[in-house]
């Protein structure tokens, strides 16, 4: 039986060469079934990107798959193992066969190069980082995922927002206008969607962290539980934002309102409805 899966890469090196990480999540049926980031060594950025593929390759092996997707954000590499550059770093030639040889356990194996803004790919960086700040010798998790719990980025956002120190604490709090570039496989989505003036906006706030349990503000008075707020940083980062729809032209939605950064995965689309979504009794007294 065929199993198909896709490799997302990642290697990081910390002055080139420098202090190195790399980083790679498996998904299958669109589910993270292993995510992995590791220090490395003193690396150059290159050297550590294919140390990235290889970990990757031979992780996809032990899981049973034959027949491999590999993505990197890394050009070079990827024309390199594609044939369509030579290989002439001394530093390269030999983890350049060492690739070739885990290409061989597989019956099918392609590269391709995306955008560092592909989530995947941000979060395998963000995985890398992870490594490098603590110069950790092994970060690697495996995914018991419940069944048919398995979540497919529609979309992206382009926004001024570039950091979390840009953005709002609440996004209705600032009328600045985004982005959501919908991808192609989910435009027919969007069909009916002119019709409102309001949508809720699920995303993933990939850049929050995942070990928050309890947040204080000085206006509180006491530490308050993370489900008790609407912090980015909480166990699964999932922002829910209420925007205006400003206009659509084929993918693209020009919305004000928004908090998410520059380049976060979109997960969900709804539509506002006043009478579903605004209670008439609100006892909320805290934003």
């Amino acid at each position: 039986m065929t199993k198909k899966v896709q490799l997302y890469t990642d290697g990081a090196s910390r002055g080139n060469p420098g202090n190195a990480a790399v980083a790679y999540l498996i998904v299958q049926d669109g589910r993270i079934i292993r995510e992995h980031g590791e220090y490395i060594g003193l690396v150059t950025n290159n050297e550590a990107e294919y140390r990235a593929i290889i970990e990757g390759l031979k992780a996809a092996a032990q899981l049973g798959a034959n027949e491999v997707e590999v993505f990197s954000d890394s050009q070079l590499v990827v024309r390199q193992m594609n044939g369509q550059y030579a290989v002439r770093a001394k530093g390269l030639i030999p983890l350049h066969q060492k690739a070739q040889e885990a290409v061989s356990m597989f019956s099918s194996v392609r590269f391709a190069s995306v955008p560092r803004e592909h989530p995947y790919i941000r979060m395998a960086d963000q995985l890398a980082n992870e490594a490098l700040d603590g110069k950790t010798s092994s970060v690697q998790v495996e995914k018991k995922n419940l069944p048919g719990v398995g979540l497919r980025p529609i979309g992206i956002v382009r926004s001024a927002y570039k950091v979390q120190a840009d953005a709002p604490r609440q996004g209705r709090l600032e009328p600045v206008e985004s982005i959501i570039e919908i991808y192609p496989d989910y435009e027919a989505g969007l069909e009916g969607i002119s019709a409102y003036s309001h949508l809720l906006i699920l995303s993933w706030f990939d850049r929050g962290s995942r070990d928050t349990l309890s947040v204080e503000r000085p206006e509180w008075g006491a530490p308050r539980g993370v489900f008790a707020t609407r912090s980015p940083n909480r166990p699964n980062p999932i922002g829910l934002s209420l925007v205006d729809l400003l206009s659509i032209d084929s993918r693209v939605l020009r919305v004000r309102g928004l908090d998410a950064l520059d380049g976060t995965p979109v997960l969900d689309i709804k539509p506002y409805s006043a009478a579903i979504d605004s209670p008439e009794n609100d006892s909320l007294s805290d934003k």
